[in-house]
């Protein structure tokens, strides 16, 4: 039985204006779920920090329209390759928003961290626990 290759990204882009973040996680949990894409939105008002994670073709497809997205704009990929299992299980999008946050979600995520690999873990969480 052939296994699908699954990739993972993680990039860092600058906000254009103020996007409508409940907007953009809404139709990303939709195609997402379709696509058999998993991951995490970060969102403090100004930047967006997102992994995705799913096959190659689905996340190559996920990243093409996000590179066209004009609601942001300097993307800088952190870290592209292939991962052996998926770290954020069958989450088709989760939100940490640091402009509206939820306990709740902070809750989901923190259960979460522990399986994190510390570089996931530095990206999303360091400034969460300076505060």
């Amino acid at each position: 039985m052939d296994t699908i290759a699954l990739r993972q990204i993680l990039y860092r882009s600058q906000a254009v204006g103020q996007p409508n973040v409940s907007e953009i996680l809404a139709a990303s949990k939709r195609n997402n779920g379709l696509d058999g894409i998993t991951g995490l939105l970060l969102y403090d008002g100004n930047v967006f920090l997102q992994v995705l994670e799913g096959p190659e073709n689905s996340v190559a497809a996920a990243f093409g329209r996000i590179r066209a997205d004009r609601r942001h704009e300097e993307i800088e990929v952190i870290s592209d390759g292939t991962i052996g299992e998926r770290e954020f299980g069958y989450w088709s999008m989760e939100l940490r928003n640091d402009v509206e946050p939820s306990d709740d979600a902070m809750w989901r995520l923190r259960r979460r961290l522990e399986q994190f690999r510390p570089d996931l873990y530095h990206h999303f969480f360091a400034s969460f626990d300076q505060k």
